[in-house]
């Protein structure tokens, strides 16, 4: 269950989806398997950042560029993703 910013310098609680935005992953397990996961980047660090997947088994933030962050303040609030 997500209830903290991804952004390991921010870590802010989740009270509303509302405020943010919210990602899934697919992600490998030990085992072998998938299972999909949701991250969230609060209001503020989405702003500046992105989450992407690297070969589905890490997670990391990305510094948008500033032309980039601009345009992705009109895009949907959900953002699905599988490498």
């Amino acid at each position: 269950m997500v209830s903290q910013c991804a952004n390991p310098d921010c870590r802010r609680e989740l009270h509303y989806l509302r405020d943010g935005k919210v990602y899934q992953f697919v992600l490998s397990t030990k085992t072998g398997g998938k299972r999909l996961e949701h991250f969230w980047l609060c209001g503020e660090c989405s702003k500046t950042m992105i989450l992407t997947c690297m070969n589905q088994s890490e997670v990391k933030t990305e510094r948008l560029i500033q032309d980039r962050a601009k345009q992705r303040g009109s895009a949907s609030s959900v953002h699905r993703g599988a490498s």
